[in-house]
């Protein structure tokens, strides 16, 4: 369809605007305890490693990620290398975004494939900008945005298949979808779905039963080799018998998850799907989406499974299962680009620009869900509010350890380094990252830490809670702080 230049240019420019308003994001001088301990990770130390202790090897970032992270690793080997160029958090946080800004065009490339109208697919990018779960993940030095675009790039892989298969193609997108299976676990679920499919298209062709089984190999021998390095590598050191996790949600814990009203949503839209899915042959304009429909719905038993099993959590809304989200969102900028071709169809050239006005209403009621990180009340700004001088022994627990120590040792604080850091702080070691069932707990670990009697040593408690420590009426928040904590005045 032809596409008017004036609407184009307005799109573009609307574009433009929200992406420079939500790339501020990127200007977030703190990471969070779970971003620099990645960034820690991948420079071959961990949450624990002690202040201004040597970068090492690739061998050791894949170790550290053996021990302190619960992902394949294939995001900390990525930032591993991005970060030799900078390590300013400006950069780091460019790296998630850069695959954020590879998932609204994906939404735009699957729509124009789906609808065959640049009018509708240019405006179904803006989708991922609406939704705040997937946006925070643009920006979050973790793999979750690297999980997400690879979800969505599985979908495209099927629609690649759908036309042609080669040896060439299945070896090649089985590469790119092993790159992608490296990001989360949750990912190799996606992927092994998809795989379904594509061995169903495979042996759904006309060719010979050799040339079948020889393009099965092509396609899965990538894979294979993928899953053999995740085992041996990462899942045999972080959680071989994939326990439950005793700080994250399992349906196995807790039948009343399905019971939320959110979660219940949720599960409306997968029924419906479901009833689409089985009424395909009867309409069309549903048969289009057979492929989304059926790894959207297998995905979603198969996470609803495992959660029964306590094997993985569930949590369609949250970044723990940001894959389920977004098969779910794809549905619905499928069906909303059906909804509207009617009206990109007319010639009547005001409803392309009606369209453009529901966007800059939209984005002008959410701007302030835009800028989702930029938060002053943290760590950061804490420490813009004291004077370090004033302060000789500072106690550091293990959740805000790595977070300091990023911001002195390559941070907005680097400039402090050698006053009082690190001379002055002692960091508490967190020891473990996943508790599992069977083993000690998240309570039991921190009712065998430091007690409030053994801090009083101290003169600056930094911490997010005191309550782990038993009585807290010693301590008190220093004024417009929400974690730094000096003896109370009161007697």
């Amino acid at each position: 369809m032809r596409i008017n230049r004036v609407y184009l240019f307005i799109v573009i420019g609307i574009y433009i605007i929200t992406l420079s308003t939500i790339s501020k994001n990127l200007f977030t001088p703190y990471l969070s305890y779970d971003e620099a301990g990645q960034f820690f990770i991948s420079k071959g130390l961990n949450h624990d490693s002690n202040p201004l202790e040597k970068e090492k090897n690739l061998t050791y970032v894949i170790k550290n990620n053996s021990f302190y992270n619960l992902d394949p690793g294939g995001f900390t080997i990525l930032l591993h290398y991005w970060s030799k160029i900078s390590n300013s958090h400006i950069w780091l946080r460019l790296l998630p975004f850069l695959f954020f800004i590879g998932l609204i065009m994906s939404f735009i490339y699957l729509s124009y494939q789906w609808l065959k109208n640049l009018n509708i697919a240019i405006l179904m990018g803006f989708i991922p900008i609406f939704s705040p779960v997937v946006l925070s993940m643009g920006f979050e030095i973790r793999a979750y945005s690297m999980e997400s675009i690879g979800t969505i790039i599985s979908i495209v892989v099927l629609e690649k298949f759908k036309s042609q298969i080669s040896y060439k193609n299945l070896f090649l997108w089985s590469c790119v979808l092993s790159f992608y299976m490296t990001s989360r676990y949750s990912e190799i679920i996606i992927v092994f779905v998809v795989s379904l499919y594509v061995l169903f298209l495979i042996f759904n062709t006309n060719l010979t039963l050799k040339k079948k089984l020889l393009s099965s190999l092509a396609f899965c021998i990538p894979l294979l080799f993928t899953l053999a390095y995740i085992y041996f590598f990462a899942l045999i050191f972080q959680n071989r018998n994939l326990e439950a996790v005793d700080y994250l949600p399992y349906i196995s814990s807790s039948k009343r998850i399905l019971l939320a009203p959110n979660n219940l949503l949720f599960l409306c839209l997968i029924m419906l799907l479901i009833i689409l899915f089985f009424l395909k042959n009867r309409f069309p304009i549903i048969k289009k989406y057979e492929m989304l429909l059926f790894v959207t719905i297998f995905v979603n038993i198969l996470f609803i499974i495992l959660s029964f099993l306590g094997k993985h959590p569930w949590d369609p809304y949250s970044n723990r299962c940001i894959s389920l989200f977004l098969l779910v969102l794809l549905c619905f900028s499928a069906l909303l680009g059906e909804l509207i071709i009617p009206l990109f169809k007319s010639s009547d050239i005001l409803k392309y620009y009606f369209m453009v006005s529901v966007i800059i209403f939209t984005l002008n009621s959410r701007k302030d869900s835009l800028l989702i990180r930029l938060n002053k009340s943290n760590t950061y700004y804490n420490f813009q509010r004291i004077s370090l001088t004033d302060y000789n022994h500072i106690y550091v627990d293990c959740g805000e350890a790595p977070i300091i120590r990023y911001l002195f040792e390559y941070g907005n604080l680097k400039t402090k380094k050698g006053t009082s850091y690190p001379d002055h702080f002692t960091f508490e070691k967190y020891g473990r990252h996943g508790f599992y069932e069977g083993q000690k707990s998240v309570h039991d670990f921190y009712m065998g830490q430091y007690k409030m009697n053994d801090l009083l040593e101290y003169d600056l408690l930094i911490t997010p809670g005191l309550s782990r420590y038993g009585n807290n009426d010693k301590w008190e928040l220093i004024n417009g702080t929400t974690n730094f904590y000096v003896k109370s005045r009161v007697k």
